[in-house]
């Protein structure tokens, strides 16, 4: 049963004239000439051009008083000027038998019977009756109780992401596109798809039709925030999808600071294509996905751009801007006046031209609590000419100053990663207590919980993520457009604002990912070079001791901010009286890289004699169980890329030293555990159905592992000299996989259109009074 509000007007009036050919299998016009005219569709016959006149009304939120007083006040009117031979009214009101013999006696002699009266029953009814109708309306079937009950169910409990209300909200303002359609194509081939794209293009919107349409088949969801949740949720018998929005993060350019994302998501990706009843889904800014490959061999060497499809504003032809502005009008909180002003003097054709329109945008503008009421159609059009300050007046003038305090401490540690809540209280309490301190703040009581209330689902929003025998809280930004925001806004004075950020840092992450003392072309890193870096320098070396790292040693943080960040002459004795009470241990993951990074460092920098320290130690422990082979691939670099390692190596091999027995034992091992995850990497490994292009792939890539060994300096490794691929079995794999056994369906709203402009114009010809 459908109240129908997810559809718009024209909506209804489309699903009315396909209800109306099944009922009386004559074909209707879509007609529009003009608010005046009391026209909505009409069938001609020979000698009567008005013979059947339909009339659709929503006046689901007027309700059937307002109905009437229209019909009789104004439309009956209308209808005696039209002359009609039979006149139909459909409404999305529900209609009592005594409603439908007062509206038939109103429009005598028009309305013949009362079965030419379609109210919200009669509506269901004729849906019952004609099930391919309603699977023709995208917005009905996804919103129908048994569709949206397995979405409900299949998404994550307690996900706010997952609520019908905004289910609802994101299918009514959805427009079919050819985006849409080629995501389609390229999930159901290739069980995978990224979503790249501009900001606010509508990267997360196309993900979540998605998500839908596969929870709707009884896809289970995991919403991913790090790939071991996904891991760990990974079921071989279950269906599911994974659904990781912005999986590389605002900023890139510190890949370590993603917790490993870049070998991770490789890894996984590969682990999906081998399954008949797995998806994911990513999305992820074109601009980042670019620096990521720049940055990470394990992204730019994978097989992630097979499955690319990215977003741009061409996609968009004219008619889905119109339709997609006209939906935000149409289901906005905009009062009646305001809404108005796009159906007036082209206006229309102002914004869905315009260089900088994206749905983002539409949708601030279209929202009465982000705009001023006053001036309207100029704030409109300054909200498309200067994109970036669609957040200024939320921000400047309706945040408290503690709720700015919020948000740039949430900017400060990652924002669009999820941030523990344990972390993010206590950067806020250090960044409070600063204030209170420095200027004069007024210390409150239960200053965190009344901040969090303003800012909730407004600015930030929350994830609660309930465990086997505990849940963890996690707080993100509401859109990535935030952050770009704040980024403008500590930006346009210099970073003078972000320095008392700084001197209260809590964490070494708010020094390493969000600010640069370089100029970086492309970067949203805050720049505090200049007549800033001395005072930035004096607050890292006051504030480091006192720092908590996310994931490393306390030393190995702290010298990677100051070779980041600072010059060698002022950070010398720092570093190397940091490097000096180091203690070669077992290393993680991101220590290794960090221990790289600064071999590399020191290298390069000609920096070598500076240091007490036994490189050949630093490298033995590096190479130390190492957990992968993309870490492999980073020491060869290292070694290949710097002459003094790659000398010490070979006259160590020379000596026959057992540093390098010890050495090339720990690489042959990694090899030992790796090979195989290694090889699965290959480009298109699962798709090849071709034997013989197959073995010159998977050859090929042992070729590029042997030549790993050699720039390690270590020569050849067996498991690799002995290496046995299973290519019959995979070409039988990969055979079976072409037809895959589920997939999801097109939206598909083509209609023949001769003419675009007057389409558009008719779609804004109207006095929206049942708004």
């Amino acid at each position: 049963m459908y109240d129908f509000s997810t559809l718009n007007d024209r909506d209804l009036e489309e699903l009315v004239r396909d209800i109306l050919f099944k009922r009386m299998n004559i074909s209707f016009q879509s007609f529009k000439a003009g608010s005046d005219k009391g026209i909505d569709l009409r069938h001609a016959s020979a000698i009567n051009e008005n013979y059947i006149i339909v009339q659709v009304k929503h006046y689901l939120e007027s309700g059937y008083s307002q109905l009437k007083n229209k019909l009789k006040n104004s439309e009956l009117a209308k209808i005696k000027k039209l002359n009609p031979q039979r006149y139909i009214l459909a409404t999305s009101v529900k209609l009592s038998p005594q409603n439908k013999e007062e509206l038939k006696s109103i429009l005598q002699p028009y309305i013949r019977t009362t079965n030419d009266i379609y109210g919200q029953n009669e509506l269901n009814d004729s849906l019952r009756d004609f099930p391919e109708t309603e699977e023709a309306h995208f917005k009905l079937w996804l919103t129908s109780t048994t569709v949206l009950k397995r979405i409900l169910n299949n998404g994550i409990n307690g996900r706010s992401e997952y609520v019908e209300s905004k289910i609802l909200e994101r299918i009514k303002i959805f427009v079919p596109s050819v985006t849409h359609k080629e995501s389609v194509d390229i999930l159901n081939q290739k069980k995978f798809i990224l979503i790249t794209g501009a900001p606010g293009i509508g990267k997360t919107t196309l993900a979540d039709i998605l998500t839908y349409q596969l929870l709707a088949q009884d896809f289970k969801l995991t919403y991913v925030t790090e790939i071991k949740e996904a891991e760990a949720a990974f079921d071989p018998n279950a269906k599911q999808v994974f659904y990781f929005d912005d999986f590389l993060g605002a900023i890139t350019l510190d890949l370590v600071s993603s917790r490993n994302a870049d070998t991770a998501i490789v890894n996984f990706i590969e682990r999906v294509r081998n399954e008949k009843n797995k998806r994911l889904i990513l999305t992820c800014r074109t601009t980042i996905l670019n620096q990521a490959k720049e940055l990470s061999d394990a992204i730019n060497n994978s097989t992630i751009e097979v499955s690319k499809h990215e977003v741009k504003i061409n996609d968009y032809g004219n008619i889905e801007k119109a339709k997609i502005l006209y939906n935000h009008i149409f289901f906005s909180n905009l009062p009646q006046k305001l809404k108005t002003i796009f159906f007036g003097n082209n206006f229309h054709w102002e914004i869905i031209r315009h260089r900088n329109y994206t749905p983002r945008i539409v949708q601030f503008f279209t929202d009465i609590d982000r705009v001023e009421s006053e001036n309207y159609k100029e704030n409109v059009k300054s909200f498309l000419n200067k994109p970036e300050k669609i957040w200024d007046k939320a921000y400047n003038i309706q945040l408290s100053d503690n709720a700015r305090y919020f948000m740039a401490t949430l900017f400060s540690l990652g924002g669009t990663y999820e941030i523990s809540e344990n972390r993010l209280k206590d950067a806020f309490t250090e960044r409070i207590q600063y204030e209170i301190n420095n200027h004069n703040l007024k210390k409150e009581s239960n200053i965190y919980n009344k901040t969090l209330r303003e800012l909730l689902n407004a600015f930030v929003t929350r994830t609660i993520k309930k465990k086997e025998h505990y849940s963890e809280t996690t707080f993100r930004f509401l859109n990535p457009s935030i952050e770009d925001f704040l980024y403008y806004q500590f930006s346009i004075n210099y970073g003078e604002e972000y320095l008392d950020v700084l001197r209260s840092a809590k964490y070494f992450e708010q020094f390493k990912g969000r600010i640069t003392t370089s100029i970086e072309k492309g970067s949203k890193r805050i720049f505090l070079g200049g007549e800033n870096y001395i005072e930035l320098l004096n607050i890292f070396k006051q504030r480091a001791s006192s720092l908590i790292s996310y994931a490393s040693n306390n030393n190995l943080d702290t010298i990677i901010c100051l070779i980041r960040l600072f010059h060698w002459h002022d950070i010398k004795e720092d570093v190397i009286q940091q490097f000096d009470t180091l203690e070669f241990k077992y290393w993680n993951w991101t220590e290794r890289e960090y221990l790289i990074e600064i071999l590399d460092y020191i290298a390069k920098n000609e920096l070598i004699n500076e240091f007490s320290i036994s490189y050949e130690e630093v490298i033995q422990s590096i190479s130390e169980n190492v957990p992968s082979h993309f870490l492999i691939e980073k020491i060869s670099r290292l070694i290949s890329n710097n002459e003094y390692y790659r000398i010490l190596i070979e006259e160590a091999k020379t000596n026959d030293s057992d540093f390098f027995n010890s050495f090339k034992e720990n690489i042959s091992r990694c090899w030992e555990e790796e090979i195989d995850n290694y090889i699965s990497t290959t480009y298109q490994i699962n798709e090849i159905t071709d034997r013989s292009i197959l073995e010159n792939a998977i050859e090929e890539r042992l070729q590029q592992a042997v030549e790993i060994n050699h720039q390690l300096q270590i020569g050849t490794i067996d498991v690799i000299e002995d290496y046995n691929f299973d290519v019959d079995e995979q070409v039988s794999n990969n055979l079976s996989n072409i037809e895959s056994e589920i997939e999801i369906e097109n939206i598909n709203e083509e209609k023949d259109i001769d003419d675009e402009e007057s389409l558009i114009n008719n779609l804004f010809n109207s006095t929206i009074e049942e708004f």
